[in-house]
């Protein structure tokens, strides 16, 4: 066993790395003994890498700093590939080993191995190898260099993200070290501050074109919770003629003064979205979730567009973006609300307008849901209402972020998370397992479809899993958006291919994993199952919920064809 990864853990160990999720394999066995060594580091064994790098993203989004995530060589780092992907986009830190053979096999027709590094491509902030040593010839100082600039990597000044040490190991792989390392030349990474980007830019080019404006639009997108941004939102609402637009993964749903802005947007007729139109945006945070808002802003020309990033590479979603301004964020705000420009006006006809919208929107919701039979939305409404204050919410991707986004949250007190950088179904239950194992004490509830539960049912797969897990099932027969969106429904002789029809038992599911299984099928029983999901304290429970596939087809589309009145 080369004693440098030895170095690699304990470099780890230093700078405060909490945990480490660790999947099986021989050429990685002197990484998972390093690991294990150090009583700091908590290690988690997943036997499905696709799972387990999930559940990594879970537990740095949650802990927003760096986790470490192990495979052997082969095909096994490949598996990471698609939350590596979702890390890149959200700005998650994950630092990923990947133990490899000897390089002078690389092709050789030897077992297990493929081309390593740099396998993540421009997926990972940096890609490292480390030398492969014979025998006890290691060079510590360069591995604990390397492993150090990695870390450092992962939390960039200007984005976080993963990084990639791919780390080639020779036999014998079990073997112990004979004596022990002495470590007392490293040295522990200090928590320094990052470097801030303390130029100013277009600051008074924003303040002239803010006091000109007469339709002024805050666009807020995915973002970790943030009390400072917060309070420098609900400024904005209380002074002058604005409106913020908050999406529903941006943790910021408190200030959005139009929490139905989605389907307001889809609903509304051509008089009702042309007073909506801004003549100043201001964005920044990640993407938003509302298809239907990209596509109306898509259609908007206002005479300014400020974009708001840290990052260096130009963003400009709906393609009229007059000034991208790279700056960190929270202290920019802070110098333009010192400018005092901002004023108490009395009367505030834009936001009148959305406000309008929003009352006859909820009032046209409220009186459709009365005569609504048990079907999703109906369902999705009642959930919402109903989950539990100051707890966090992960959300499926496809049908539940969207019902999420166009019905709203009553409880503004939520965390809301969803993989949303690459938006795809493939880690949802990991993602939600790897939070809830990072915030023990807080109730951790995740509203996903029944296809996506077991698409990434090896989530499931490990030897223990947080009781504080809910999870909640729309069982719609797999794959049911594809039944109401307006593509698939154009080529009804494939549209079985789309939707993945499946006769799956979530309750054997649950049987074989060890969790509690609830279900539901009609909106007296829903209250109650409810209450019992979240008295449940010893085990995670999963709460499905079942529906007649032909009323809830035609709920979903009597919910679509919703209109807002004036």
């Amino acid at each position: 066993m080369q004693q440098h990864v030895l170095t690699i853990a304990k470099v780890c160990e230093n700078a405060g790395i909490k945990h480490a999720v660790v999947c099986p394999g021989s050429r990685s066995a002197p990484l998972v003994y390093a690991f294990t060594q150090y009583t700091k580091i908590t290690c988690h064994s997943m036997v499905d890498e696709r799972s387990a790098a999930f559940v990594a993203l879970g537990l740095a989004q949650q802990s927003e700093s760096p986790v470490v995530l192990i495979a052997t060589s082969g095909t096994a780092c490949l598996n990471f590939f698609p939350a590596v992907a979702e890390a890149f986009y959200q700005k998650i830190p994950l630092l990923i080993l990947t133990a490899d053979r000897p390089p002078e096999l690389l092709n050789q027709q030897d077992g297990q191995m493929i081309m390593q590094k740099g396998v993540y491509g421009k997926h990972v902030l940096a890609s490292h190898e480390l030398l492969c040593f014979d025998g006890n010839n290691s060079d510590y100082v360069l591995t604990e260099r390397i492993v150090k600039n990695a870390l450092q990597e992962c939390v960039n000044p200007t984005k976080n993200g993963p990084v990639h040490i791919n780390v080639p190991l020779r036999e014998p792989l079990y073997e112990l070290p004979q004596t022990a390392i002495d470590f007392s030349h490293l040295n522990k990474i200090k928590d320094e501050p990052k470097h801030s980007i303390r130029k100013l830019p277009f600051l008074g080019e924003l303040s002239e074109a803010w006091v000109q404006a007469k339709k002024r639009l805050i666009l807020v997108g995915q973002l970790p919770p943030n009390r400072q941004l917060s309070a420098f939102l609900q400024k904005l609402i209380d002074l002058d003629d604005v409106v913020v637009l908050s999406d529903i993964v941006s943790n910021q749903l408190a200030i959005c003064d139009v929490p139905h802005f989605d389907s307001i947007l889809q609903f509304g007729n051509e008089e009702i979205l042309a007073s909506l139109e801004p003549d100043f945006i201001l964005s920044f945070g990640g993407p938003m979730v509302s298809k239907v808002l990209k596509n109306w802003l898509k259609q908007q020309k206002p005479a300014h567009h400020f974009r708001l990033q840290s990052e260096l590479e130009v963003v400009d979603t709906y393609q009229h973006v007059t000034q991208t301004i790279i700056a960190d964020v929270l202290p920019y705000l802070d110098s333009f609300q010192a400018l005092h420009i901002f004023k108490n006006k009395e009367h505030k006809p834009y936001f009148t307008h959305w406000l309008n919208q929003e009352t006859s929107f909820m009032q046209t919701l409220h009186a459709s849901m009365q005569q609504m039979p048990w079907s999703e939305p109906k369902a999705m409404q009642l959930v919402f209402k109903q989950l539990p204050g100051y707890s966090q919410v992960q959300l499926g991707n496809s049908s539940s972020v969207r019902w999420a986004s166009w019905l709203g949250l009553s409880e503004t007190s939520h965390t809301i998370f969803c993989n949303r950088g690459t938006s795809g179904i493939d880690g949802s239950v990991s993602t939600a397992i790897g939070s809830a194992i990072a915030k023990p004490g807080e109730i951790v509830t995740l509203i996903v479809g029944d296809l996506s539960l077991f698409y990434d049912q090896n989530g499931f797969w490990q030897q223990s899993l947080p009781s504080n897990l809910k999870i909640i099932v729309l069982n719609n027969g797999g794959g049911n958006i594809f039944n109401w969106i307006e593509g698939p429904k154009k080529h009804p002789a494939q549209l079985h291919y789309f939707t993945t029809p499946n006769k799956l038992s979530i309750g054997k599911l649950c049987e074989q994993y060890g969790l509690v299984h609830l279900f539901c099928d009609s909106e007296n029983k829903l209250a109650g199952t409810l209450k019992e999901l979240y008295q449940q304290a010893e085990n995670p429970v999963v709460l499905e919920l079942i529906f007649d596939a032909k009323t809830n087809l035609e709920a979903i589309q009597a919910f679509k064809n919703l209109a807002v009145s004036h």
